[in-house]
């Protein structure tokens, strides 16, 4: 028993160094788990190639992880995947936030004073704008293996934390729930990969009613592409048209156009990302650039920094100009 464990330890140190660290994690776990079962006529050469097969099976996309690290992306959908138990589990969706934010263009006040035109409005510049954004994964490997079903929430709100006059309201929350499937995808074009292709159904609104509704509903297509540490995602959508008396928001494609393009750069421990939107007319245009950066604050907390110019930072803004910049903490990013 004493000359087993021996050689159960002694593998696992050798598979440490001859994997590479993400990849050692699970042929560790096989290896363990195999060794303390399986008869002593089975060598050790023969349970490790045992479990390397089992795990590249699992993986596929990491077959080449003995000679590159793998991507941002491969490694995110690696471990949303990895678990029985990971199916209909809470997963984060798009980064989750919380920072003190500047309207440095000054807030726009014409909504409320046309909804509540006997009261008297005054909205600070200075609030707090955060993001929680989850998604639940509802099935895997349809359509031959190869599609994901998932369900998602996001929630972005602008809190007047510091307006004591006015009670501290929230000038606008919005909700976003979504519907897509996602396909994973191995095409190339000169050296931009086509990792992943998403195609789903998304409804935003702000919850309210009258003169401040907000609303609006789109079917979209994500294509995200990677090279390198560059990670991006065009993301054009159709909106979904509505009666005339029940439409909040007519014209909306004409601020927040009918597609975005984002991506980011990771240097380490550092995000730098982007996100622009534009309606691509050039007689009367309108768009929206979103500039980020996360940074290391400790092992499982990061710093945020951003600035977001143009129309749509929240939907009662839709068709107002902001010029916002924001500082503080974000709990899970893009990858």
């Amino acid at each position: 028993m004493v000359i087993k464990h021996i050689r159960i330890f002694s593998v696992i140190a050798i598979s440490s160094l001859c994997f590479s660290p993400v990849q050692a994690e699970s042929v560790d776990s096989c290896l363990l788990k195999a060794l303390l079962s399986v008869s002593d006529s089975v060598t050790v050469g023969e349970v490790r190639a045992s479990c390397e097969q089992q795990y590249k099976a699992s993986f596929p996309e990491n077959l080449e992880l003995t000679d590159k690290e793998e991507s941002a992306i491969t490694r995110r959908l690696r471990l949303e995947r990895e678990g029985d138990d990971k199916l209909f589990s809470l997963q984060p969706h798009k980064p989750n936030y919380i920072m003190l934010s500047n309207n440095i263009a000054s807030a726009n006040e014409q909504p409320f004073t046309e909804a509540f035109p006997t009261r008297d409005v005054h909205l600070q510049p200075w609030e707090t704008k955060f993001q929680i954004s989850l998604k639940v994964p509802l099935a895997r490997d349809l359509f031959s293996g190869n599609g994901d079903l998932f369900v998602a929430y996001t929630n972005r709100s602008f809190w007047q934390q510091f307006n004591k006059e006015s009670s501290s309201p929230f000038r606008d929350s919005n909700h976003e729930p979504e519907l897509w499937l996602s396909f994973k995808n191995d095409s190339e074009f000169f050296g931009f990969k086509n990792s992943i292709i998403r195609t789903g159904f998304v409804h935003q609104s702000n919850g309210q009613a009258g003169s401040l509704s907000r609303s609006w509903n789109r079917v979209y297509t994500d294509f995200i592409v990677e090279k390198g540490d560059f990670y991006f995602s065009f993301k054009p959508w159709l909106r979904i048209s509505e009666d005339f008396e029940d439409d909040d928001n007519a014209n909306i494609d004409d601020y927040l156009g009918n597609f975005e393009f984002s991506g980011l750069y990771k240097k380490g421990e550092h995000t730098f990302d982007f996100m622009v939107r534009n309606n691509l007319d050039f007689g009367d245009n309108h768009g929206a650039l979103q500039l980020g950066w996360s940074f290391p604050v400790t092992t499982k907390l990061k710093g945020y920094v951003q600035w977001f110019n143009g129309y749509g930072e929240s939907l009662i803004d839709y068709n107002a100009h902001s010029n916002s910049f924001g500082i503080g903490i974000k709990l899970s990013d893009w990858l």
